[in-house]
């Protein structure tokens, strides 16, 4: 980027032999104006804030030193001056260095040592542009330190409190906004934040860790009442566009000075705790819309664990599902605290796969890679994953534990079966079966459905229709004696039963026969 030289000389001839026999551009610098006397100079100077003025000293209306005496007055101490001068006189010299001019060329100028003069007055103002650059760096640095010190709750020094001070002037609120985010998407998601945050001067964006970043932003009283863009629109927008990562936002109270951010960044983390069961996306969390929700530690963890362990015992994946489901209404209903449901479910993944490798003994590694379970410092998990990750397993454990058993189950159901049919006419149950075979009603229920494709109750009453069919045939007996013969106690259900499956009834049966 080039400089920008503003040439300053009552003589037009001068004025368009130092445009035309200097070669600014190969130096470095532009010509941003030229002008004829101090006065207009200083007008220039004030809208286009030259890095090098080269001016003579004799002009009418205000000579060159008094423009220079002036410029310094208001306090710009930073702009480069050579003077072009016929005079060498001492006190000439004198008063320019009280003004920090080191360069004079006099008149007629010699070429070459204006392009060396020139060439010097560059390397000074990359010198000092290097320079300042350099402390905007150290000062942002101390700013970050410092403000991440009062973040934590630090006692903060006289001099960091009064920077944190000197910072809080610059809006009437401030807030933080803490966003939680993997440590392997931070380098992208912090660049998009950076850019969309970018031009707002009360906005500082500290890494606390790894995965948590804090926004701590300031606001004035009259932008949040009014209609114009406030920083927490801003970042209500930045979560819409952030949709391909994934992260927590929370937004705490508002503090009037940033000595004490802290209460903003501990009532916003209190607030993010609330994501765990948020079923929208990379929305902010307000701790004043959810302060008054509290969290419960306690709940029924026996009577739970024993629900979904009970249905693999049983190979009963419904009762899983509905076990799951129980504890995902009494975790939400109850608002259980994000530690302990975490600690919950991970625990009861660690005892579905032990039991599993029991059950697989012959292959125990297999267990291990039915399904991945999480770490309980995976901070970003939601309810949603974790139930779903109970789904998850669930389905690949039931599909494994009912082939395993299927090729054991076959021969049992074949006696069951057999026994079915020698004893449909008695009031067989399901309950007798089990007992008499030792399984669990439930358990056998499933056997006999994956083995005939119906269930006990409609294979039991087919084969008492079927029998019955049989007996109107024969015309020997009445219809509610060939009701108690083939097992049913009420006549009407067995009425029932027969123009369910026969669609007519036992006389219009026995009309057609």
């Amino acid at each position: 980027m080039a400089f920008k030289v503003l040439l300053i000389d009552d003589e037009p001839w001068a004025l368009e032999g130092l445009q035309l026999w200097i070669p600014w551009e190969s130096l470095g610098f532009e010509v941003c104006a030229v002008c004829g006397n101090g006065a207009e100079g200083l007008k220039q100077m004030e809208e286009l804030k030259p890095d090098l003025v080269m001016v003579d000293i004799h002009m009418p209306i205000m000579d060159g030193l008094e423009m220079i005496e002036e410029w310094r007055h208001r306090g710009n101490w930073t702009t480069k001056f050579i003077i072009l001068t016929g005079y060498s006189d001492f006190e000439y010299a004198r008063k320019a260095l009280k003004f920090r001019v080191s360069r004079y060329l006099l008149k007629p100028l010699d070429d070459e040592q204006v392009e060396s003069e020139v060439r010097i007055m560059r390397k000074e103002l990359l010198k000092e542009q290097e320079q300042h650059q350099i402390g905007q760096i150290a000062q942002r640095e101390q700013k970050m330190l410092t403000m991440k010190e009062a973040l934590m709750g630090s006692t903060l020094s006289t001099e960091a409190a009064h920077l944190m001070e000197s910072l809080s002037r610059a809006a009437d609120v401030w807030n933080v906004c803490l966003i939680q985010v993997s440590a392997e998407d931070y380098g992208r998601w912090s660049s998009h934040a950076a850019e969309f945050l970018n031009g707002w001067d009360a906005v500082y964006m500290i890494r606390l860790r790894s995965d948590l970043v804090s926004i701590v932003f300031g606001e004035l009283a009259s932008a949040i009442q009014g209609t114009k863009e406030t920083v927490r629109t801003r970042l209500e927008t930045l979560a819409r566009r952030l949709a391909g990562f994934r992260v927590f936002m929370a937004v705490g109270l508002p503090e009037s000075s940033l000595i004490s951010i802290s209460n903003s960044r501990i009532t916003a983390e209190e607030a993010m705790l609330h994501a765990f069961y948020e079923t929208e996306r990379n929305k902010i969390i307000e701790y004043e819309a959810v302060k008054y929700h509290a969290f419960q530690r306690h709940y029924n963890q026996v009577e739970l664990l024993e629900r979904v362990l009970g249905a693999f015992q049983l190979i009963d994946h419904t009762s899983y599902q509905s076990a799951v489901g129980f504890i995902e209404q009494t975790f939400r209903e109850t608002r259980v605290h994000p530690e302990a449901a975490r600690k919950f479910v991970i625990y009861l993944l660690h005892e579905i796969r032990a039991y599993m490798g029991a059950k697989m003994a012959e292959d125990s590694a297999d267990s291990n890679r039915l399904f991945e379970i999480p770490n309980l410092d995976e901070a970003l998990l939601t309810f949603d994953d974790l139930i779903g990750m109970l789904h998850s397993c669930g389905r690949v454990c039931f599909e494994l534990l009912l082939k395993e058993n299927a090729s054991e189950a076959q021969g049992i159901v074949q006696d069951i079966n057999d026994y079915i049919y020698a004893h449909f006419r008695e009031g067989l149950t399901i309950k007798m079966l089990a007992e008499r075979f030792f399984l669990h009603p439930a358990y056998l229920g499933q056997l006999l459905i994956r083995k005939n494709g119906i269930g006990f109750n409609e294979l039991l009453h087919n084969l008492r229709i079927e029998e019955a069919c049989r007996l109107l045939q024969l015309n020997q007996y009445k219809n509610s004696e060939v009701s108690e013969k083939v097992g049913y106690s009420s006549y009407h259900h067995f009425l029932k039963q027969f123009e369910k499956r026969m669609d007519m009834s036992p006389n219009e049966y026995k009309k057609n026969v």
